[in-house]
């Protein structure tokens, strides 16, 4: 069988392994195109104000074609991110190939094959989904701005664009997805899904000194005078000290409690270790939620009453939240596949259905909680400076917090059903 029926039959059987990557690609199509026809439509850009001059001082740009372009990015490290997720769930498939004599050009076009299938039917689907929502949001910007024209209207320019992107996107692909397979053998393809190993034996005072880059970065919004670029070199801040007590001082607190108060809780014991490997395994995500949820509050805040580049962040915001959360739930989900044995095992050992469930119920819970609270300290902070300063409404504040934290609880709600689906269901007998 050649190469490429065999990839596109393999890509039809599990299709699962590729669901995310193929939402991610059609979303990120359809949101691209979307921010290209703001950054090119002249009633949209405000493009009276972009000019050059002699020098890069003499340069300006409006902030909704900056915004819409860093949007634009976020989008593309995304698309970068779910391949790099779809690598690692092929590891099997190529480690197979390998062991069967399969040499490395024909590994990776099985791989290209595929991402180049789903590329190719996500570009139409995307700019079409794009080309839906347009006149929407144009319309919506233009009775902002007080603008009279055709929402309709589309700037050929957005077409061109998102294909020259998805051009550009799939190169970089190729080369990543070589680049990959290239540095692993096949030993590390097979145990590319085995549980990571985390670091042992923090000293308390790395503890104390994590926990005091969390706080210091707080402290560090009091230092500076108030305006919106202030809050990102606190946030920074913050996060870095949030990420090393998740990398380092997380582990052996677990560890503790699992030889300590946890040693005969039966539910507990087991949540908590999964839980300790789930966070480790989504830091990136956790720190890009962080960057992003707080960062949109400043710019927000300090556009409100610049109708284009406040509806721009509004947009921007809910493409950033909607790609995080998906990804957010699309790992927790494919990783609990990955622990169907561990509950069957924890079955045939006496533990009932309702006391499996007891423990997912209680990972998805404490995962979402982190999630939650490392950012709305964050947010919190940034937006009573802001409220104080008379520059935003606790209404607004309130709104926000809400429009970030439902959303995480809604997809907790389906976490945490995926999760029972994938390794409670397929359990067979007793209670």
């Amino acid at each position: 069988m050649g190469i490429f029926k065999f990839s596109m039959r393999m890509l039809v059987k599990d299709y699962k392994k590729s669901l995310f990557y193929g939402i991610t690609l059609i979303f990120a199509v359809a949101v691209c195109f979307v921010f290209f026809n703001i950054i090119n439509n002249p009633d949209l850009a405000d493009q009276a104000i972009a000019r050059s001059g002699g020098t890069w001082s003499d340069v300006q740009m409006p902030f909704s074609s900056v915004l819409s372009f860093l949007i634009i990015c976020f989008c593309c490290f995304m698309v970068f991110f779910a391949n790099d997720f779809f690598l690692s769930r092929k590891t099997t498939e190529l480690a197979i190939m390998a062991m069967s004599g399969s040499g490395y050009i024909n590994s990776t076009m099985y791989v290209l094959y595929q991402t180049f299938t789903l590329l190719l039917l996500a570009t139409p689907l995307g700019i079409l989904i794009g080309r839906c929502v347009v006149p929407f949001s144009n319309a919506y910007m233009y009775q902002m701005l007080g603008v009279h024209k055709d929402p309709s209207y589309i700037p050929q320019e957005a077409y061109l664009y998102s294909f020259i992107l998805v051009a550009i996107v799939l190169s970089m692909i190729c080369v990543l997805t070589a680049g990959f397979l290239h540095k692993n053998d096949i030993q590390t393809l097979l145990s590319q899904e085995k549980e990571m190993k985390v670091k042992r034996n923090t000293k308390k005072s790395k503890a104390v000194l994590f926990f005091g880059i969390y706080v210091f970065g707080i402290v560090m919004m009091f230092m500076n005078p108030h305006e919106p670029t202030a809050y990102i070199a606190p946030t920074i801040v913050g996060l870095g000290g949030a990420i090393g007590v998740i990398r380092y001082v997380l582990p052996d607190f677990v560890r503790n409690l699992k030889r300590g108060i946890f040693l005969t809780k039966r539910y507990v014991l087991i949540s908590i270790s999964n839980l300790n490997y789930s966070i480790q395994r989504s830091l990136l995500l956790f720190s890009l939620m962080t960057v992003a949820v707080t960062g949109m509050l400043a710019v927000l805040a300090a556009n409100q009453n610049s109708p284009r580049e406040f509806t721009t962040g509004v947009i921007g915001y809910i493409v950033v939240v909607v790609l995080l959360v998906v990804s957010i739930i699309y790992k927790l989900s494919m990783e609990a596949l990955t622990r169907k044995t561990l509950f069957v095992n924890l079955w045939k050992i006496g533990y009932t259905r309702k006391e499996l469930r007891k423990i997912v119920r209680q990972e998805v819970i404490s995962y979402y909680f982190v999630l939650i609270l490392i950012p709305l300290v964050y947010i919190m902070f940034i937006s009573g400076r802001f409220i104080y300063y008379g520059d935003m409404s606790l209404q607004f504040a309130y709104i926000y917090i809400l429009s970030y934290i439902i959303p995480i609880i809604v997809s907790g709600f389906i976490t945490y059903v995926q999760y029972i689906n994938a390794v409670v269901k397929p359990i067979k007998g007793g209670k």
